[in-house]
């Protein structure tokens, strides 16, 4: 019997069939997926079919509605084009690769941010009124603009099924301007569009009117809205159940949910949101809908996922950075192998680089082949090498799969007595990351030609003898030290202190109670560690972080610290020499993570501050102004990120044909960094 009966059954959409219950949600994957004509390129269409021949049942894509000249195609957002006849081509090869695998494909006209009701007109932000809840203040739309976007929204929809796309999803949430209407928060309008819920509702009813008079009734329209959006003044739930009646007597064949608008200051996707906390919502919407509702956001695992369906929750999952992470996401579901489902640890470094920065869908923390899927299939090496991979965190491990998977003889060297290297201690402080460290080693248990050494430091007089014909370097960079007086006390800790007490190698601390307490510890955490039980042990016990805690640098190591120390009601002063804390910290995770510590009354920050000394009692420091304040402090913690570590590597150019350093020991980044460099140093060997 399958692990998952309801996740893998089919389920009737309208007049669509999803051979099982898992969809991607749309999302603009931008730069580099089209081209300067608005057309997608090999690597859109390669990432389509990847996800497609992957098992996911429908594919809900973005395509722009509105005409935009070729100066104008180079937006935050670009999308296919989708409203002329001149676009059917790649429409149609867009529906042909996912076709091809069984999947389904449905087109999304996304008016979530900007229209325009010409060519020739700039992109702006439009509205029902001036009523606003961000910096932006919409333009009013008058009843002509309504007829014009009414009229682009339908005729993408017609050149769609032309194309021969599956049907259609109306956006209608996230903030969008559909949603904008069904909005009394934005909505103040006096005429039919205004005032009532129905009125505010007329504007999506009146789309999905002529969507289906141009298309026929059994054309499959999607909706996507957001029955809770956390916007003061916005829809109550009691109003939501009535548009559910609305939208199906409208035509809709599924209520497909976003929670949140993306002006919404609640946390909607990032790792600290429960695993499928969000089909509450859907639950809700289920008890008075007659079709079908999809619930979304950290849905991330499949257990979960079947447990939302068991539970009549929701009737589909709906989510895009499962499918980010793992195209097979589906499929693995479906052979009844989770194991080897490669889950997304909510790093939000997808949303980060497409939405905040404008960049093309190239990283992802755990996959290191997203952007890269003009390669398809991973290509063979032309010649089996002897590869040693040094060092065992994210980009080791993608470098020594990738290689082995390419036909390499690779083994691993790691210092520790455990793979995964950061991976160890990242996961102590964030649990999720250690999805990827055990996706790795169920990966190297069906690879057993990958040999592993553990507790092994390797030199390059070892390389030497082991003639190998390619080495990556993966060992991780230097900790950046703190040069003040007091700064090698005691009472201060590292952030590489913890992965060396994980690896069996105590810090020698000044003090008879260190000496004790750092040589137990790490016999201890060398034999019987697990993410579990050292942060039960950190969350009870005031060693080797005591009550009061001064954190020096509120980059992304000194947040994710400071996160979980306040969860255990400890006193928190971050110390940062820049503007802001978390300054390298993902646009998706900043606002959250800075807001909780300003809410929070035991966290402090300075910022613009520099430590000027560590004495046993705290911290003393000196402001941008020259002003000076000491902070009391049983314990410094610091937490500077890491420099290059380069040593090993060029110790060995001249010894080795090929010596690629990959991660922090190279370029100290975020994970994804890592894992991506570490996959492409494998595809060179």
């Amino acid at each position: 019997m399958s692990q998952f009966p309801l996740l893998s059954s089919p389920v009737k959409l309208g007049s669509m069939l999803l051979k099982n219950r898992m969809i991607t949600t749309s999302m603009s994957p931008g730069h580099d997926y089209t081209d300067e004509e608005g057309q997608p390129t090999l690597r859109f269409y390669n990432y389509l079919e990847e996800r497609a021949a992957g098992g996911t049942a429908l594919i809900c894509q973005t395509v722009c509605f509105y005409p935009r000249l070729k100066s104008q195609l180079n937006h935050l957002h670009p999308l296919p084009l989708g409203y002329g006849e001149e676009h059917l081509p790649h429409l149609s090869k867009m529906a042909e690769v996912v076709h091809k695998h069984g999947g389904l494909i449905v087109g999304q006209p996304y008016a979530v941010h900007d229209w325009k009701p010409a060519p020739e007109e700039k992109e702006e932000y439009w509205g029902p009124s001036t009523l606003s809840v961000s910096k932006h203040s919409p333009k009013p739309m008058t009843k002509e603009h309504i007829r014009i976007f009414k009229e682009n929204i339908v005729q993408c929809c017609v050149i769609l099924q032309k194309a021969g796309w599956d049907g259609v999803e109306v956006m209608a949430g996230v903030g969008g301007i559909l949603n904008r209407f069904m909005s009394p928060a934005t909505n103040d309008r006096t005429d039919e569009y205004g005032g009532s819920l129905e009125n505010r509702c007329r504007l999506t009813v009146e789309v999905m009117a002529e969507i289906k008079k141009a298309c026929g009734e059994d054309y499959p329209m999607i909706v996507r809205w957001s029955p809770v959006d956390f916007i003061k003044g916005s829809l109550t739930m009691e109003e939501s159940l009535q548009i559910v009646k609305i939208l199906e007597e409208a035509g809709a064949v599924l209520h497909n949910l976003a929670p949140g608008w993306h002006e919404t200051s609640v946390p909607l996707t990032i790792k600290d949101v429960p695993e499928g906390y969000w089909s509450w919502i859907s639950e809700e919407i289920k008890k008075v809908a007659k079709i079908p509702v999809a619930t979304a956001y950290r849905n991330t695992d499949p257990f979960s996922m079947e447990e939302i369906l068991a539970k009549d929750k929701a009737d589909v999952i709906a989510g895009l950075r499962y499918n980010i992470a793992d195209p097979e996401f589906a499929k693995k579901v479906m052979e009844g192998r989770p194991e080897d489902i490669n889950k997304c640890i909510c790093c939000c470094r997808c949303l980060d680089d497409v939405i905040s920065q404008g960049k093309p869908l190239n990283y992802c923390g755990v996959n290191p082949r997203l952007g890269e899927e003009l390669e398809t299939p991973l290509a063979q090496a032309k010649q089996s090498k002897k590869v040693m991979v040094i060092g065992s965190g994210p980009g080791g491990l993608a470098a020594a799969v990738t290689a082995a998977r390419r036909g390499h003889k690779v083994t691993i060297y790691e210092r520790g007595p455990r793979l995964g290297g950061c991976l160890v201690m990242s996961a102590i402080f964030s649990p999720i990351y250690d999805r990827l460290n055990t996706y790795y080693k169920t990966l190297l248990k069906k690879h057993p030609e990958v040999k592993v050494h553990l507790n092994t430091a390797v030199t390059p007089a070892q390389v030497t003898r082991e003639k190998p014909d390619a080495v990556i370097v993966a060992i991780g960079g230097h900790p950046i030290d703190l040069k003040v007086p007091g700064a090698e006390g005691g009472n201060v800790v590292k952030s590489h202190d913890f992965l060396e007490l994980l690896n069996g190698n105590p810090p020698q601390k000044p003090g008879i109670i260190n000496k004790v307490m750092y040589n137990c510890g790490s016999v201890f955490l060398k034999f019987f560690y697990t993410p579990d039980l050292a942060r039960t042990f950190m969350g009870k016990f005031p060693w080797p972080l005591g009550k009061k805690i001064a954190i020096i640098g509120g980059g992304l190591p000194g947040c994710e610290l400071a996160k979980e120390m306040m969860h255990y009601g400890r006193e928190l002063v971050i110390i940062e020499e820049k503007k802001k804390i978390g300054h390298d910290v993902g646009g998706s995770d900043r606002f959250h993570i800075v807001s909780a510590f300003k809410k929070s009354p035991r966290v402090t920050m300075e910022t613009l501050t520099k430590v000027k000394a560590i004495t046993r009692a705290g911290v003393k420091v000196v402001h941008e102004d020259g002003s000076e304040a000491f902070h009391q402090a049983k314990t410094v913690a610091v937490t500077l990120g890491f420099e290059k570590n380069m040593e090993l590597a060029e110790a060995l150019k001249g010894r080795v044909s090929e010596v690629y350093a990959v991660g922090d020991c190279s370029n100290p980044a975020r994970m994804a960094d890592a894992t991506k460099a570490g996959y492409k140093a494998a595809c060179q060997i």
